[in-house]
């Protein structure tokens, strides 16, 4: 995931005028010692705790110079050009970072690196921490994923609840361009989930029997009344198998010899569970080919080739492969069939 850090809105300065003659805290004066900086940091790491994502933080940290010298401060970040800061002999100034927490999720922790020229502190990390988290949050985890048969219905569900025990009502759901059916509902008192306040809502994604095979990969929008959460996303990933899967879906030929017969194959895969898929007709409704099936695991899986036959005419060939099957739903499967013949 991409961190990014905003840094430096603000620099706040309170210079003290009192100079020091000591190169250190603590330190014996040296009369003949040259001047220097000396780098004092008291808090170097600011903990905001748990925040609700999204919020920006302001973390301050005060510096002084201890020392008997000018310290130069140089700090920033990659989006923003190096920002430098003279703290004078025994002053103090307090540099301001900004952190958005919308791209972040979970326990967060920020370095920035400080550079001076006190010799005994060239640099020092100050560390930001935070936990963020959404304020209105999906559980057990704001994603599903679906593997389900065409034809075949299936229901997953999760619990929408905020973590600060709001109040808040779900008003609605979109889902883009997917198949999705959506519901939801206020969970009762006896079907709340333990330790949690506030709202408690489920939100139930089906994937209908009636959808489309194929791979889809949408978010599901949730709407609700909080503002501070008006949108809750869900990501949902549903692959979705027809009960008869052909391979490929179309043959073609491309340019081919027209003295010799050449075969092309299409394979047929019986994805549904306690049934035996049998083929009892192929044709192909263009004389220049011809076509025959033979079973490779009995069935469950299939395989007809089409054959285009020698002494076709020059020129482009089309047709169509009929596959009759005892499939309830699949009893006629049609393959477009193209060559074309030099």
């Amino acid at each position: 995931m991409r961190t990014r850090v905003i840094l430096l809105l603000t620099v706040l300065s309170a210079l003290g005028a009192a100079t020091s003659t000591a190169a250190r805290p603590g330190a014996s004066p040296t009369p003949d010692a040259p001047p220097r900086p000396v780098l004092v940091i008291p808090e170097k790491i600011k903990d905001f705790g748990v925040v609700t994502r999204g919020t920006v933080l302001k973390a301050r940290f005060l510096v002084h110079n201890a020392g008997n010298a000018p310290l130069g401060l140089t700090y920033g970040s990659r989006q923003s050009s190096p920002i430098k800061v003279l703290v004078p002999a025994g002053g103090h100034t307090t540099i301001e970072f900004e952190v958005s927490t919308a791209d972040f999720s979970g326990p967060m922790s920020k370095a920035v690196i400080i550079y001076s020229n006190d010799p005994d502190t060239p640099q020092v990390n100050l560390v930001i921490k935070f936990e963020s988290r959404a304020f209105i949050e999906v559980l057990p985890r704001p994603l599903l994923r679906f593997t389900v048969l065409q034809g075949e219905a299936a229901t997953q569900k999760v619990v929408l609840t905020s973590f600060d025990g709001s109040e808040f009502k779900v008003t609605g759901a979109e889902t883009g361009s997917a198949p999705y059916k959506i519901e939801f509902r206020e969970l009762g008192e006896k079907e709340r989930l333990p330790d949690r306040q506030g709202s408690q809502w489920e939100v139930s994604v089906t994937v209908p029997a009636d959808s489309r095979a194929g791979l889809f990969t949408e978010k599901v929008t949730v709407k609700t009344s909080s503002a501070k959460a008006p949108d809750v996303l869900i990501s949902v990933y549903a692959s979705i198998q027809p009960m008869v899967q052909i391979v490929p879906e179309q043959l073609n030929f491309g340019t081919v010899p027209g003295d010799a017969p050449v075969g092309r194959p299409v394979i047929l895969v019986n994805n549904r569970q306690g049934s035996q898929l049998e083929i009892t007709k192929v044709e192909v409704d263009n004389p220049n080919f011809t076509a025959e099936s033979t079973p490779i695991q009995a069935g469950q899986r299939w395989q007809v080739v089409v054959n285009l036959k020698p002494g076709a005419t020059r020129g482009e060939h089309r047709g169509t492969l009929s596959i009759t099957t005892n499939d309830p739903v699949f009893a006629l499967i049609t393959v477009p069939v193209r060559a074309v013949v030099q």
